[in-house]
């Protein structure tokens, strides 16, 4: 079921936002098995950072000379292989321009038990962005232990060049890849391997900008930034059209009238009249905080406004406002959640 929520007066919390440390332009925030309480972020100028909130936070990778950072540009994702350390690869999406032209690339590094080194630097994945927005940079691991990577439409607006709809192109889409042997090989069962004309790594497609992808169990969530009217919350489907650019969540986007039945439907949605450029978040897990519990919980980067919509199904609910601008969420070892003000503070939520 799909609820469309009208906008309301701000409601009190069902937590508390403590402050763990003070970083500015966070884009991703992800746990560690090396300490189960400390968090490492990624910042958009180009560091990734170990926080614990008892020190400074510590540099553990610095490649701002690498990167374009700026407006949707920088550094905007991270996963750690899935059996890390022993697999002592970290995995990052990044903006740079060489020779001039704008490219994202996916690339590893290997930790050498103190840090990553810059020099490590492997390429998975690169390619090139016809515009400066969309580029997304979301990565996550599943369960079946392959990289799945979030692929804006390659910007401007509108999607000009129809990309969400093209098969032929990364851009608009998820991509799933095995990274077991650099650099990578494409899963046999790619829903597309066999279709003429595909790219062989996509794994759902028609999508405009994921912001935060997550896994909880086997499901995919993600959340798609909109054009002028929507923003949405999916779940991920194997071989999935998710209607970009035909479609912004439910609503016929190009005509009054389009052919819906294609497509896979968002999890939920809301209106410009309550935001304009949604961050995903993640299922939370716990009794500490019942509201929360077995809930996929999401924010409005503009309006600071957060939901919560269960992982099992039913409609979404307005949690309050944040009163911030939420740029990323994440979990630590031990399940807590944590969301960044873009600003410059990392908050845990708690009880």
């Amino acid at each position: 079921m799909l609820l469309v929520i009208a906008a309301c007066a701000a409601a009190p919390l069902p937590f508390r936002l403590v402050e763990v440390a003070k970083v500015a332009q966070i884009t991703s925030i992800h746990p560690t098995p090396l300490a189960e309480g400390e968090v490492w972020v990624t910042t958009q100028e180009g560091k990734v950072l170990r926080i614990d909130g008892a020190a400074p936070p510590a540099a553990l990778l610095d490649i701002r000379a690498r990167i374009v950072s700026g407006g949707e540009m920088g550094l905007l994702g991270l996963a750690l292989a899935p059996t890390f350390p022993k697999d002592p690869r970290v995995f990052v999406n990044y903006t740079h321009k060489p020779a001039g032209k704008l490219r994202t690339a996916v690339v590893s590094y290997r930790w050498d038990g103190a840090r990553f080194d810059p020099a490590s630097e492997i390429l998975v994945l690169g390619f090139d962005q016809p515009y400066s927005n969309h580029n997304s940079g979301s990565l996550a691991f599943g369960p079946d232990g392959m990289l799945y990577v979030g692929v804006g439409d390659g910007g401007s607006g509108g999607d000009p060049h129809g990309h969400g709809q093209d098969l032929g192109t990364w851009l608009g889409s998820i991509l799933r890849v095995d990274v077991a042997e650099a650099p990578y090989r494409v899963p046999g069962d790619n829903p597309f391997v066999d279709t003429p004309g595909a790219a062989p790594e996509i794994w759902a497609y028609g999508i405009r900008n994921p912001w935060g992808m997550a896994f909880d169990g086997d499901t995919l969530w993600f959340a798609d930034v909109g054009q002028n009217t929507w923003e949405e919350i999916d779940r991920g489907v194997k071989g999935g059209n998710y209607g970009w650019n035909i479609m912004e969540g439910t609503h016929c986007f190009q005509t009054p009238v389009c052919d819906t039945s294609r497509f896979v439907p968002p999890v939920a949605e809301y209106s410009h009249t309550e935001g304009r450029s949604v961050t995903g978040g993640f299922v939370y897990r716990g009794p500490s905080i019942p509201a929360l519990d077995g809930r996929y919980v999401y924010a409005d980067f503009a309006t600071g406004r957060m939901w919560a919509v269960p992982a099992d199904g039913g409609a979404a609910t307005v949690l309050g406002e944040l009163r911030i601008n939420p740029s990323a969420f994440g979990k630590d070892g031990k399940g807590r959640l944590h969301v960044a003000d873009y600003g410059g503070t990392l908050y845990r939520v708690e009880p």
